[in-house]
């Protein structure tokens, strides 16, 4: 039996407030990073990476977050919501848990390794337009259900 491969990433958002600064689908905009893989099909998802040793998850996401875009923890806020992604893959299972988080700075600099081609900051209803997976559109409409319940004042 094949083991289980285990990736962790953060997925890190930026809300705009259109009028007074409460989290609501109406009067804000919140905006999810995807980034544009160099390899395979080039498929789009948030940072994310291959735990190492016996690294922490949180640990491998905040690392992993770094690396491919260049934001370090000290950049955004982690909140407290965890999602875990299970899907096969060419050799397997695989699976990704992603903590979420929010941009102190909405226009802070993404800067791509070289895993990856592009980068874009897409909203929930776009899910269909970057050909994400059901999953990774789940999960941006419960992490957007999240972020509208709790965080009126972000």
């Amino acid at each position: 039996m094949r083991s289980i491969i285990k990736a962790y990433g953060i997925l890190l958002c930026r809300i705009f407030y259109n009028s007074t600064k409460t989290t609501t689908t109406d009067n804000s905009k919140i905006e999810f990073l995807f980034l544009k893989a160099s390899y395979g099909n080039k498929h789009w998802t948030p940072p994310k990476g291959l735990h190492e040793d016996d690294e922490e998850g949180i640990t491998t996401a905040k690392r992993e977050t770094l690396e491919e875009t260049g934001i370090n923890e000290d950049k955004y806020k982690l909140l407290d919501f965890e999602k875990t992604l299970k899907y096969n893959v060419h050799n397997g299972m695989k699976e990704t848990t992603y903590y979420l988080a929010v941009l102190l700075n909405n226009d802070e600099t993404v800067k791509l390794s070289h895993e990856h081609t592009d980068y874009k900051w897409i909203q929930s209803k776009d899910a269909k337009t970057f050909s994400l997976p059901e999953s990774l559109s789940d999960l941006l409409i419960k992490a957007e259900k999240f972020l509208v319940k709790n965080l009126g004042n972000v």
